[in-house]
């Protein structure tokens, strides 16, 4: 690249989606000026994939939906609508009038905006590396800020005065994390003292938008750094207090380290992990500091019971939806079950291997137990069963292998209570060992073995 006052010339094509090239062509058309512009066009000169595309405009908001009849104009105030993509399966394409943001409010949104140009549009943005234009005309980058050179240095900057920047929109702090420790970046001096400064200023935001921030960190190739970055600029005990007690703790095999491990073991074994399993590595000791203050420093004893617990309770803080919050407890709760797998009795283990959530058990386990004691052998155990149960094409999901349920007891005379409960659960350990394999079967084990 060879660098041209603010305008960059580039040495290779920019491959674009046809609905991005389409957008930007209908744009043009019409007279306006339209260039790509943030994270598409970083990771673009980083040689990144690029996750999304949005386009920065000269058309105001009501010439964008003049041109894009069915654009959602929820953002419209502050010059953004979303236009639809009909053909492909990616999220709307997010078109934006240049413009100024005015007096901020609550931290987070400003309470006006101004159309103005490019420049303008530039200097409001987060950090340089965030705000450069990509037009596609010319084949040349916009830079007005610095982004290139910081690019090439792997430096994360705030634009202008980083103090107002994260006053303006204190998710920003966040987003200074995620981004360096995706890019691998550091961030400028100024940036950083600036971040820490304001740290505090992250409780003014949104449970929501704090947990979607800590989720992208958490799924990203390095959650183990992001950690370590959340403690060192003082967010952490602002976003996750518990992980900040878990620090804190001083007990034989430090708890904080072994969390950092696995956090990073799980991520490198598993870079396309759900969202249950990434927090379930964060959190799956937070129960730790509360066992050892019950105890007196004596022991762990049943942590992962606590530490599913108290992952409830995080869930429900950051307004994650029931599922999610379930899940990723259930893997807490029961990650340390593996150690009695050779000492189930069929029926146990079986129902052990078709929980909804084993793949993502399985996978938290073996990364847990690689930076333990290195004893895989549960691990093994189980995956050979459960490859083996996927294998014969038997379906995990346990209410679809019921041969009899309350509805038959109740036709056969009986009443619920203690013994239909039994007898329910007798029929389902059979069917799971392989012993009663049709209705029929069943029907007739219940007639010989529990009526008079």
């Amino acid at each position: 690249m060879v660098s041209s006052s603010k305008w960059i010339r580039i040495d290779r094509p920019f491959p674009l989606p046809t609905y991005v090239k389409r957008a930007l062509e209908q744009l043009d058309r019409a007279g306006h000026l339209a260039y790509l512009v943030g994270g598409s066009v970083r990771d673009f000169l980083l040689r990144r994939e690029p996750k999304d595309h949005d386009i920065a405009t000269s058309a105001t908001p009501d010439e964008i939906q003049e041109l894009f009849l069915d654009a959602v104009t929820v953002g419209k105030a502050f010059g953004v609508l979303k236009v639809p993509v009909r053909e492909v399966d990616v999220p709307p394409l997010e078109i934006a009038s240049f413009r100024e943001d005015l007096e901020y409010e609550d931290h987070r949104h400003p309470k006006q905006i101004k159309l103005s140009g490019p420049a303008e549009d530039a200097a409001r943005r987060d950090f340089t590396v965030n705000a450069l234009f990509y037009d596609p005309k010319s084949g040349r980058i916009l830079d007005t800020v610095g982004g290139v050179d910081d690019l090439k240095n792997g430096v994360i900057r705030a634009i202008g005065v980083p103090n107002e920047r994260f006053r303006e929109d204190a998710l920003r702090l966040l987003r200074a994390i995620r981004l360096s420790v995706a890019l691998g970046f550091g961030i400028e001096k100024a940036t950083s003292e600036a971040l820490k400064k304001h740290a505090r200023l992250i409780t003014r935001i949104s449970f929501e938008r704090v947990r979607d921030e800590l989720t992208l960190l958490f799924l990203g190739p390095h959650p183990d750094r992001g950690l370590l970055a959340l403690h060192e600029y003082g967010l952490l005990n602002y976003v996750l207090p518990e992980l900040e007690s878990l620090r804190k703790l001083k007990a034989e095999g430090d708890p904080w380290k072994h969390t950092l491990r696995v956090v990073a073991r799980v991520a490198q074994l598993n870079p396309h992990r759900s969202e249950a399993l990434a927090w379930a590595s964060v959190l799956h000791d937070i129960g730790k500091p509360i066992v050892f203050r019950k105890t007196g420093g004596k022991s762990f004893q049943n942590h992962e019971l606590e530490s599913a617990e108290a992952v409830r309770e995080v869930g429900i803080r950051l307004k994650f939806s029931s599922e999610q919050v379930a899940r990723t407890a259930a893997i807490v709760g029961d990650h340390l079950k593996f150690r009695g797998a050779f000492q189930m009795r069929e029926a146990t283990l079986q129902r052990f291997i078709r929980e909804p959530h084993f793949e993502e058990l399985l996978a938290f386990h073996g990364a847990d137990a690689t930076v333990s004691d290195g004893n895989l052998a549960a691990y093994e155990f189980c995956h050979s069963r459960w490859l083996e149960m996927k294998a014969k094409g038997k379906s995990a999901d346990l209410k679809s292998m019921k041969l009899v349920d309350g509805k038959d007891l109740i036709q056969m005379g009986f009443s619920p209570g203690p013994e239909f409960s039994g007898i329910l659960r007798k029929i389902d350990d059979l069917t799971l060992e392989g012993k009663l394999t049709t209705k029929d079967e069943a029907l007739e084990y219940v007639l010989r073995n529990f009526v008079e």
